[in-house]
């Protein structure tokens, strides 16, 4: 009898471990926004010093996570460790905490290790598999896998299907602008030799000044032949996030091809680099440029950089401002015509369009320097192209077919046949 008593006793201790010692990690994979991840978005929400999303006490880990998992928590204050994996573009991360009150679910976000240079090189969409773990105390490991797809880093989300309202990740833009790239000292002092003018100022000198330094930068855009192309296709498709194509800027310079997006882009680019505070206008299906005349802004213009390189009648009359901006022997018969324009109808727009930039979301105003100041990063210029230079102080403005680098090898070979030649002699 003492002998069944203690194998019952036994019996019941063991049942009572398998369903008090031991957890079950039961769990959801959150795997990006709709099974997709955004490299552009992610390399330019990296130092954000604000949460990007409203979260809740449910919200345990990264505030701004997009891989992690939904858990409930058994017990009150459950010890949960989450191990998130995807060799191709990121290190193994983890999160270890605790699962405060049972019963309630809780979203857990390990701080993503990902390997930025790898996604800065993602040019076409790439699929990854994504390995989840969950353990609960000590548990043993649950483990699910995820097939995500990386977008190309091209790819820019523009808004996302999230709740009642939505995400808006249009500020994801201002990581497309890159004050800092390589190419632009270069395309600057191209712009010099034109010599629209003989320096850049940024607000230094007057408000003619800066729009004169505006012409000078737009004149050598249309002098390089880059024009309007309206390519924005994406590969792949989301019925839950809205999202652009956008060049890098040494695909834009370098190819000579711009929808209104790497246009402005480009645009907005060179002007931040001369101190002149310029900003992203979005509305609806369409980008352009806007130009602050002062560094308090109290005064903006509009730019519609759609009008590049377009070939334009002379204009009989220019808007108020621009009678002395800039000398008559400045003005190009081809740039000119299509300035004047864009600043007619880009200004026109947003006096138009007044109220809808006050009160609806789809009216944006990008403000490039407010994004930095938050931790928006650009998208560094990854050295895969060579900047293709034209010589504006010949008379043969052709894009020169050779690197620097060749140029000098070139002459370098020239030399050795001069002193060759004289050898012979």
């Amino acid at each position: 009898m003492m002998k069944r008593y203690v194998c019952s006793l036994a019996l019941a201790c063991l049942v009572g471990l398998g369903l008090h010692g031991k957890l079950h990690a039961d769990f959801t994979a959150i795997a990006g926004w709709d099974s997709q991840l955004f490299p552009s978005y992610l390399i330019a929400s990296a130092a954000s010093r604000t949460a990007i999303f409203e979260i809740g006490d449910d919200h345990l880990g990264d505030p701004n996570g997009l891989l992690g998992v939904e858990v409930t928590a058994p017990r009150n204050n459950t010890p949960i460790q989450v191990t998130i994996e995807c060799e191709d573009f990121m290190q193994t991360s983890h999160y270890i905490g605790v699962l405060p009150n049972k019963g309630e679910a809780y979203s857990v976000f390990p701080k993503i290790k990902y390997r930025f240079d790898r996604l800065s090189q993602c040019d076409q969409a790439t699929p990854a598999t994504v390995t989840f773990t969950v353990k609960l105390g000590d548990s043993i490991a649950e483990e699910q896998s995820s097939t995500l797809t990386f977008r190309s880093v091209n790819d820019c989300p523009i808004r996302v299907a999230a709740g009642e309202e939505g995400l808006d990740t249009s500020p994801t833009i201002a990581a497309y602008v890159n004050e800092q790239h390589p190419f632009l000292d270069k395309l600057l002092r191209e712009a010099l030799d034109i010599g629209v003018v003989d320096k850049f100022t940024g607000y230094q000198i007057s408000e003619d000044e800066v729009i004169r330094q505006t012409y000078a930068v737009w004149d050598l855009l249309v002098a390089r032949d880059v024009r309007y192309s309206s390519v924005t296709t994406t590969v792949a498709e989301s019925d839950e996030v809205a999202s652009q194509n956008i060049r890098l800027l040494e695909q834009t310079i370098n190819n000579q091809q711009a929808n209104c997006v790497d246009g402005s882009v480009l645009m907005v680019s060179m002007l931040r680099k001369i101190d002149i505070d310029a900003v992203l206008i979005l509305v609806p299906g369409h980008c352009y440029v806007g130009v602050y005349l002062d560094p308090a802004r109290s005064k903006l213009l509009g730019l519609e950089t759609t009008l590049m390189g377009e070939s334009l009648d002379w204009p009989e009359e220019v808007p108020e401002g621009l009678e002395n901006a800039v000398a008559e022997d400045c003005q190009d018969e081809y740039s000119w015509p299509s300035f004047v324009q864009a600043l007619e109808v880009g200004t026109k727009h947003i006096l138009d369009h007044a109220k809808q930039f006050e009160s609806d979301m789809d009216y944006r105003v990008i403000h490039v320097g407010d994004a930095r100041k938050i931790g928006i990063l650009p998208i560094p210029y990854r050295g895969q192209e060579e900047f293709l230079a034209i010589d504006f102080t010949s008379t043969d403005t052709e894009a020169s077919d050779t690197t620097a680098d060749e140029e000098m090898a070139s002459e370098e070979e020239d030399s050795n046949e001069d002193f060759e030649e004289d050898d012979e002699e």
